[in-house]
């Protein structure tokens, strides 16, 4: 029996389509929804770890099945009663396989509910986000209406990046209204009961939930004013990529205008200390009506405006469609999603909670 999944309201989120028309369908997970993580130099295994068999942290992959990342590694720090590193979060209803290291030796295959980590070899020290290149999907759209938009899909065309659902939560409350709460000096009823050192870190993802939500407030606003997606204003921060196709944020420049290049990425501000840009104001004008400020102490912190699906591809049958594409770190495949089906189906809704890990 299919769970289904309320409707999600994206404008709520501050996230609005460009595409005028979707292919429809669903995406049911977590079989559906596979993601598999890419670190650095690009390699699904990368040549950093598989080339090293010495240290105190064991490198391996943790395969998680319909379980966030945080649960899993919990799980797995608690079970080995060690720390846990990892490079990225992934999405809890898919199937998805990820790099952690663990500080201490393991041999065995370790296996959760919904989750196991093969150990692969060993490292001196633990993996952290700046370790991410992005990640590979493998996304199954079930009773599609149309192919309409893969034209757009495979022809390498960028695609608004704003963050997603995920980052603010898919059912109430939702995250940045938590963050907001904060602001104004409220303790959420949510964080009353949790642990000290698990509130920090909640209170923490709040705060930045409510950032996020700025930054879509400011991307948005570029959208509703009709600028072209590579047309560049004069005063946008524009940075050039690095050999591995990533904005080198220390080489941050101010553009006269024109059109973005092939190795430009445009970037906005996520409103915070430290950051200027455009659409700032927009970010005031919105903190000014819900009556709060952003404290001196919030760091504010630059991301890509745009996102493009690389090495895009599909195939399809009668009653489903099959996309294969990388997106990298912090760019959201529900988002790519959403403006290619439209509707309010893209986030996975669950077919079945049970997986065989260990078969």
């Amino acid at each position: 029996m299919m769970c289904g999944r309320s409707a999600l309201n994206w404008e709520k989120f501050g996230i609005k389509r460009t595409l005028k028309e979707g292919m429809g369908g669903e995406v049911i997970g977590p079989l559906g929804f596979c993601v598999r993580e890419i670190l650095l130099p690009h390699r699904v295994c990368p040549q950093s770890l598989s080339d090293k068999n010495s240290g105190n942290y064991t490198w391996g992959v943790l395969v998680k099945y319909g379980v966030d990342t945080l649960t899993a590694v919990g799980e797995l720090s608690s079970a080995v009663r060690a720390p846990v590193s990892y490079a990225g979060l992934k999405d809890a209803i898919s199937v998805s396989s990820q790099y952690a290291a663990v500080r201490a030796e393991l041999k065995d295959r370790i296996m959760g509910r919904k989750w196991a980590f093969i150990p692969k070899g060993k490292v001196w020290a633990p993996l952290n986000h700046d370790h991410l290149w992005g990640n590979l999907f493998n996304v199954q759209v079930m009773n599609y209406r149309r192919l309409s938009s893969l034209d757009i899909f495979l022809g390498g065309t960028p695609f608004p990046n704003f963050f997603g659902p995920q980052r603010f939560g898919l059912r109430p409350p939702y995250t940045h209204e938590l963050g907001l709460q904060i602001l104004r000096g409220e303790e959420p009823d949510e964080l009353r009961e949790m642990k000290p050192s698990l509130r920090s870190k909640v209170r923490e993802l709040a705060v930045q939930a409510l950032q996020s939500y700025l930054f879509n407030l400011i991307l948005r606003d570029r959208i509703d004013r009709d600028i072209g997606l590579k047309v560049l204003e004069k005063g946008d921060l524009v940075a050039p990529l690095n050999v591995f196709g990533l904005p080198a944020y220390s080489e941050i420049s101010v553009s006269e205008g024109g059109r973005l290049k092939p190795n430009q990425a445009l970037l906005l501000p996520v409103p915070g200390a430290g950051v200027k840009g455009p659409g700032l104001d927009v970010a005031a004008r919105t903190l000014n009506d819900l009556g709060v400020k952003l404290p001196h102490w919030v760091r504010g912190w630059y991301r890509e405006a745009l996102m493009t699906p690389l090495s895009p591809a599909y195939s399809a049958t009668k009653k489903a469609l099959y996309l294969k594409f990388e997106l990298h770190k912090a760019q959201y495949a529900s988002v790519l999603l959403h403006e290619l089906i439209g509707g309010s189906s893209e986030i996975p809704r669950v077919q079945d909670a049970s997986y065989p890990l260990g078969t």
